[in-house]
């Protein structure tokens, strides 16, 4: 689904009203990068560029998406509002206070250009958008022969596995994906930026790109190994199919893969930033780089991006840079992405959302300092609630990874092992009420279920690992 969508005539007065306000108003350009985690970003071998951005900016360190997957984490980043509440994230009910929204209203031009099937506009995720660039079928008939292979074939079964295989091995050789890569990404973003040369509005735009995502197949001078074609495909199908069979050495390789990706990643961002700045509009803009969730690669028995407690999932890069960003800040804070939505919204001067559950981090941006926040974590499934660097978590529907008995887990942000629960009975009972309490507030609206999808969209979400 792509294309404009038709401007409101009341957006037209509404603007007309708005436009000495917004004339001298600040762009924003918000940046998520699907799957990267916080400790790769900061590695400047694996991001020199955008070390370089947060040079002349902020950077939060100690910074986390509020779900462990990109249909838990985004409605915070999108709505400030977290994926339990409002009906479920099956669909974003209208009621959200949609951050886009807000700034269409304030009579900024808006554009989104994703490339996920889980944020697609039947699940609402276009609202307040001028122009919202859904995903679309990159992979054609290859990728319906994929789902065949899975809806009619033993997932144990020898043929079955030999024919993945051979799937994804042509779709390497071909260098079709199932998502939009970041260089076509950016030019449509760059494309929508042209097309407003002459105005004189101020814009928000989000893109969000799934080039970190797995499967990983970096181009080979992102690689700083020698892997071949057939073992990447080997090793990223043995992750999403068998991943307690992965050998140390093949874990190796997932990684250098996955940091290959993360550094063609990073040269696609500073294109992008790059081109913002060539069109002069990079002193009224403001950038803020971020991601979703992170990933995992064996730490406490897992992979990729499951319903799960840990900070691999969690810990996420956020970077803020140019106008009024000061320079060269680094933020120890504890905060989330749920104060996104109010952070971009006070950094372009316009007011903040009630309904917004965070709480705006401008100013940090600002150098006049915050504290940090306590988290909630996760969804119904499994939850999560840190405060003053502990982390219980609530095993709600999922067995735990190494304790199919325990459905609590006490941590210490810092440290890899769980804590016995009966030494902190008074931190545990009272994180308890404060999760209980905040899943009240999501069992009190009607859930909403996930809205039936295409057989396109359901093929494109299997390979891209969701099962």
């Amino acid at each position: 689904m792509n294309g404009h969508r038709e401007r409101k005539p009341e957006k037209d007065i509404h603007r007309y009203n708005r436009m000495c306000d917004v004339a001298m108003a600040t762009n924003v350009v918000l940046l998520t990068i699907d799957s990267l985690r916080a400790d790769h970003a900061a590695d400047s071998e694996l991001m020199p560029t955008l070390n370089e951005y947060a040079g002349t900016g902020v950077r939060f360190t100690d910074a986390h998406a509020n779900g462990y997957s990109t249909p838990v984490s985004f409605p915070t980043i999108l709505t400030g509002t977290y994926a339990s509440h409002y009906g479920g994230d099956g669909f974003m009910t209208d009621e959200r206070p949609f951050l886009a929204r807000v700034f269409d209203r304030a009579g900024y031009d808006t554009a989104g250009f994703h490339t996920n099937p889980h944020l697609r506009a039947e699940k609402n995720y276009n609202v307040g958008f001028d122009s919202y660039n859904d995903f679309e079928d990159e992979a054609g008939e290859l990728s319906r022969l994929r789902y065949l292979i899975t809806q009619n074939l033993d997932s144990d079964s020898k043929l079955y596995k030999l024919l993945k295989r051979i799937y994804h091995l042509f779709r390497t050789s071909s260098g079709s994906r199932d998502y939009t890569p970041a260089p076509a990404l950016n030019q449509r973003a760059l494309t929508w930026l042209d097309s407003r040369r002459n105005e004189k509005t101020p814009f928000f735009l989000w893109t969000h790109y799934m080039d970190v995502h797995y499967p990983f197949y970096p181009p080979d001078q992102f690689l700083n190994k020698d892997i071949s074609q057939s073992r990447a495909v080997s090793i990223n199908g043995r992750m999403h199919e068998d991943d307690a069979k992965l050998t140390d050495d093949e874990i190796a390789d997932l990684r250098a893969l996955y940091r290959g990706e993360v550094r063609y990643m990073d040269h696609h961002l500073g294109e992008l930033v790059e081109e913002v700045r060539d069109r002069r509009l990079d002193e009224d803009t403001v950038f803020v780089v971020t991601s979703d969730h992170g990933e995992l690669f064996g730490e406490h028995g897992l992979f990729g991006h499951p319903p799960a407690g840990y900070d691999e999932n969690f810990h996420v890069p956020l970077v803020v840079f140019e106008a009024g960003a000061t320079e060269g800040v680094k933020i120890s804070e504890t905060v989330s992405l749920v104060d996104l939505p109010p952070t971009l919204a006070d950094l372009a001067g316009m007011d903040i959302e009630t309904a917004w559950e965070g709480l705006s981090l401008g100013p940090a941006v600002r150098s006049e300092g915050i504290e940090s926040r306590d988290l909630f974590l996760g969804d119904k499934d499994v939850l999560a609630y840190q405060s003053e660097g502990w982390r219980l978590v609530w095993w709600r529907t999922q067995d735990h990874p190494r304790d199919p008995d325990r459905e609590w887990e006490l941590l210490r942000v810092d440290e890899p092992e769980s804590v016995p629960l009966a030494d902190h009975q008074s931190r545990v009972s009272e994180y308890r009420s404060r999760m209980e309490a905040f899943l009240d507030r999501a069992e009190a609206d009607n859930y909403l279920e996930e809205p039936e999808v295409d057989e396109s969209t359901e093929e494109r979400l299997e390979a891209l690992g969701y099962k």
